[in-house]
């Protein structure tokens, strides 16, 4: 019996770290690593190639951060009370990623870049959950409404962060090939992924984003509440 339970622990263990992917895309989870078989792509041309290693670029990692808000689909849901739900994830594009040099140190390089996405979306997660609580604090019920209007001010936030640490780690790290400088980098976002461990990507959100279909009740929100830091629709 005892080996039994023993397996069983483990088998869920595994399952916990099992990797989503779909043909064309990874998508970030907790324990998730990218592999060299996962870069599935090529330079457009020889002369992008070139352009990558002049400034000392030899991969390409294609991530994204994925967003979509639902709301309820009818009057009579928000009447109901229905609140507003948003879905958060890190995704990998292969058929956009390759390697020119196929070596560990960029893969590590690839890996730290995927990982800062997936804490672009743990900032955003958080900041909207903040504002969440702040609005229903001393409520009986969660109020809707909260998440629309500040779902786009706080997915700017985190896309603003992600957008802006993986440029610094292109001119510290990946350009100059600076270990002390990785260990850094790897050091700094490993404490706040741990940090914000609380609001990781979770499987329901990236198979809402995979499927692209809301739960029953629900619609993509036809319209977005502006930011109020008025940076219009970060992409990344």
């Amino acid at each position: 019996m005892k080996r039994i339970i023993t397996l069983l622990a483990l088998l869920a263990s595994i399952s916990c770290f099992a990797q989503i992917e779909t043909e064309t895309h990874v998508f970030w989870q907790p324990g998730a690593k990218l592999t060299f078989d996962m870069f599935q792509g090529t330079p457009a041309d020889s002369a992008y190639a070139k352009k990558l290693t002049d400034i000392n670029v030899y991969h390409q990692v294609a991530t994204g951060f994925w967003a979509v808000l639902d709301v309820p689909d009818s009057k009579r849901g928000w009447k109901k009370g229905m609140v507003e739900k948003y879905y958060f994830c890190a995704a990998m594009e292969k058929g956009q990623s390759f390697f020119i040099v196929r070596d560990s140190t960029e893969l590590k390089y690839a890996q730290l870049i995927w990982d800062i996405c997936e804490l672009s979306t743990r900032i955003s997660r958080r900041n909207l959950d903040q504002f969440v609580s702040s609005v229903n604090e001393g409520l009986k019920k969660p109020a809707n409404g909260a998440i629309s209007i500040q779902y786009m001010t706080c997915l700017n936030d985190g896309r603003e962060f992600g957008k802006e640490v993986t440029h610094a780690l292109f001119d510290d790290v990946i350009t100059t090939h600076d270990e002390n400088e990785y260990q850094k980098y790897r050091s700094q976002i490993d404490s706040l992924l741990q940090e914000l461990e609380p609001y990781a990507t979770t499987e329901e959100e990236i198979n809402r984003l995979i499927t692209q279909k809301p739960e029953e009740g629900y619609m993509p929100a036809p319209t977005l509440q502006e930011d109020f830091k008025k940076r219009g629709h970060i992409r990344y």
